[in-house]
């Protein structure tokens, strides 16, 4: 009960430090993200992440896309992950109009514990190609989370930058997120992510509420 106590304590601060502040600053476009994700184990090294997921948009008003993506996975070492994948968003434009995006990842992601605490940065280049234009960015995701393994309630944030690739664009941020949440651990193959996005573009902000079951196979 004590464990259940700090854990909700250290979410109920983070929240109040964070999201709560922000919220009350500026009211901007609510949006949701729901997503299922499929996990397998391919084999020690190699591992497969699909997932299909559902966003919404002006204040729930609006459908924003649809995302059907997969990614391959390889551990050269176990505190190192190489993957690279493919997503398919079909998104809506406004108007009634709806269209196709291809969505190409490469990244890199690093971690290291410290007791219970988990830290990791996740380096990833994304190209995204739609109405015969293409876009290069690059997404740098720093996250801790705190995981006592007798715990199955985890909580953890994470801060992620998007910087534009390509002519004098670089080291510009074309959008920031902030993101606290909880990892529910339900089964040794089944997990529900209830989180909190704040996202900041240069001219618009979201506040993001998220839900997303994973299996593991």
């Amino acid at each position: 009960m004590n464990q259940f106590r700090k854990m909700f304590g250290f979410l109920f601060l983070l929240l109040n430090a964070v999201v709560v502040p922000e919220m009350a600053a500026k009211a901007d476009d609510f949006s949701t993200w729901s997503l299922v994700k499929v996990n397998c184990g391919l084999s020690r090294n190699w591992g497969f992440v699909g997932y299909v997921e559902y966003r919404s948009k002006d204040n729930l008003k609006h459908s924003d896309r649809w995302t059907l993506s997969a990614m391959l996975n390889w551990k050269p070492v176990s505190c190192l992950t190489v993957e690279g994948g493919y997503a398919l968003h079909y998104r809506y434009k406004g108007d009634g109009g709806w269209g196709v995006r291809n969505r190409y990842k490469l990244g890199l992601t690093g971690s290291v514990g410290w007791r219970n605490v988990k830290f990791s940065l996740r380096e990833r280049l994304q190209r995204t190609v739609a109405d015969g234009a293409a876009e290069d960015v690059l997404r740098s995701r720093l996250k801790a989370s705190y995981a006592p393994k007798s715990w199955f309630v985890n909580p953890y944030f994470s801060v992620e930058l998007f910087q534009p690739l390509g002519d004098d664009a670089f080291f510009t941020a074309s959008r920031l997120r902030y993101r606290p949440g909880m990892a529910v651990k339900l089964s040794k193959k089944c997990s529900i992510d209830v989180f909190y996005c704040r996202q900041y573009e240069p001219k618009s902000c979201r506040n993001i509420f998220g839900i997303e079951l994973g299996l593991k196979f």
